[in-house]
């Protein structure tokens, strides 16, 4: 299963915070193809889960992904960088590349 760090989860509350139904807001993790690190993610906000999704939740923040992300992401890391060099949203780990 993805972790999901402390400050990774507080950026989420942050940027669902002003927007309509921020309770029922999460980040979502889809594949979109392979690149030359291996595969690539996205990372979007939502509101609607499926059937098959693995639901996340830390400190309040949720991230879901379908399960046939599951493997790809088992023992992998979601975390936030706030640093004037990188800064944005980051997965590191098993079979996932960078995003």
């Amino acid at each position: 299963m993805l972790t999901v760090t402390d400050i990774a989860a507080e950026k989420i509350k942050e940027l669902t915070s002003n927007m309509e139904n921020p309770d029922k807001q999460m980040l979502r993790v889809s594949f979109s193809g392979f690149g030359w690190g291996g595969p690539r993610l996205n990372l979007a906000l939502d509101e609607l889960t499926n059937e098959d999704d693995i639901i996340v939740e830390t400190n309040g923040s949720k991230v879901v992904y379908t399960s046939a992300l599951g493997e790809s992401l088992e023992n992998a890391t979601l975390d936030y960088a706030d640093k004037w060099i990188s800064k944005g949203f980051r997965i590191t780990g098993a079979g996932t590349g960078t995003c």
